[in-house]
């Protein structure tokens, strides 16, 4: 009997012990699991989405320096937990896997004598820095004629034909030696200065950088002003008439006025488009204002944002019938940036990138109809082959082609067009544009305009 109890206590350890073995084993592997998964975030801000890919919604963003643990990997995106515990999505070209070493790293070369150094892959895009010829910095990721490095520990695009590739860098290379623009004193081949776009929505102007100061004025359309300094994420503007104030950064769209070498404009220089038809074209489509932003609200109660985006999934369905790659700036009803709106079409190399509004004008019932706009002259072709279709399909007045400096228009290195398609404070034109009928005739316009454009004539 003695010898059974004894045998039921053995038993019983070596169960326990075995149990606490394989919880160790298992707390062990999930946290090496952990440590060989982890991520730095490179750039100061970063994206996470609900899905892999640019056309997913935003659900919140990390900063720079922000580790985050991987869960699962898609498409060159990122499954990440948040410290929040919620799951999201982020490029992984904007982040350093801690599993990468130098050993397998490609690094670049600088190939000409001064280069600019980009935030985005397109020569219109914000410059970051200067590099010159011999530095080698490690490349993050290709794309297309571009290409990605890490800059002053932050990620920044060069263009291909600027930097050679190769497989381990030099040993007297130094990476962290590169001279921001900004601090440079030679400013004869790039110059910056900071200006910001206010007022695309209402924005409020502020006596002091904080959202409980005194309202100085509202703007309610777009202009652009050099900021005097910023201050807690605030910046100070002057208006018109010599005030100043403060508007917050988060609702100002950032501009930089610069000039671009010679060189890289030489790089820029494309044929009108590439495409010779339609099935060959990658076609952004961007339905105006979201989100936040209603846009122009008629007096029956629907709204700009609506009828838009309503107009852009017609268009999308027609587009993508007809074999062409279609990407919608939007496909919900989500607020989306003007620069994001634009670095989508640069993301993608777009063939056109065509914006739909709806309009509103100060004098009720003075302005009806369909109007066409384009910024650059070599997409005035665009622009008239759209028009020309919208004048004779859609049961509207028809304002014709006209040069607009949005900034959709004037920041986007692709062929690009806005294209306003009736007024909201017209009695008619509420009466015809939120029925099916009438954005299906638009759509087919449109349609029927970029098969005729990307047809070999």
């Amino acid at each position: 009997m003695y010898q059974t109890y004894l045998h039921k206590k053995n038993s019983r350890s070596f169960f326990m012990l075995t149990i606490i073995f394989l919880f160790t084993l298992l707390l062990t592997s999930m946290i090496v699991l952990a440590n060989e998964n982890k991520v730095t975030v490179l750039a100061s801000t970063l994206n996470v989405r609900y899905g892999p890919g640019l056309s997913h919604e935003i659900l919140t963003q990390v900063q720079e320096e922000d580790q985050l643990n991987i869960l699962g990997e898609e498409n060159e995106w990122y499954k990440v937990r948040l410290d929040s515990n919620q799951i999201g999505w982020i490029a992984s070209w904007l982040v350093e896997n801690e599993e990468v070493s130098l050993e397998n790293q490609l690094f670049g070369r600088v190939t000409s004598s001064e280069v600019n150094v980009r935030q985005f892959s397109t020569t219109n895009s914000d410059v970051l820095g200067t590099v010159k010829r011999g530095e080698e910095f490690p490349i993050l990721y290709r794309e297309n004629e571009w290409v990605q490095i890490l800059f002053n520990q932050r990620v920044a695009w060069l263009h291909s034909d600027l930097i050679d590739v190769l497989d381990q860098p030099a040993e007297s290379a130094t990476l962290t030696d590169s001279t921001d623009s900004t601090d440079s004193t030679d400013s004869s081949d790039s110059t910056t200065s900071l200006k910001i776009s206010v007022g695309g929505t209402p924005a409020n102007i502020r006596l002091r950088p904080t959202t409980d100061a005194e309202i100085v004025t509202t703007l309610i359309t777009a202009e652009e002003f050099e900021v005097l300094r910023e201050e807690n994420e605030w910046y100070q503007i002057e208006l018109s008439d010599g005030t100043k104030g403060f508007v917050a950064s988060w609702i100002a769209e950032t501009i930089t006025t610069e000039s671009v070498s010679a060189e890289e404009i030489a790089l820029s220089t494309e044929p009108s488009h590439y495409a010779t038809s339609l099935a060959e074209a990658t076609i952004v489509i961007d339905p105006g204002h979201g989100g936040y932003d209603p846009g122009a609200v008629a007096v029956s109660g629907f709204t700009e944002k609506e009828i838009t985006l309503s107009t852009a999934l017609l268009l999308a369905d027609r587009l993508k019938n007809a074999g062409a790659n279609v990407i919608l700036t939007r496909d919900t009803d989500t607020h989306i940036t003007l620069n994001d709106r634009v670095y989508y079409a640069h993301r993608a190399n777009a063939d056109a990138f065509v914006s739909l509004h709806y309009d509103a004008i100060e004098v009720a019932n003075s302005m009806s109809g369909t109007t066409t706009y384009y910024y650059s002259e070599n997409e005035k072709a665009l622009a008239e082959t759209v028009n020309h279709y919208l004048a004779k399909d859609v049961n509207l007045n028809n304002n014709g082609v006209r040069h607009g400096n949005y900034f959709v228009l004037n920041r986007n290195a692709q062929p690009s067009i806005l294209l306003e398609l009736g007024y909201l404070n017209n009695d008619h034109d509420i009466t015809v544009v939120n029925t099916h009928a009438y954005q299906a005739s638009v759509a087919d316009a449109v349609f029927q305009a970029l098969n005729d454009y990307y047809s070999p004539h």
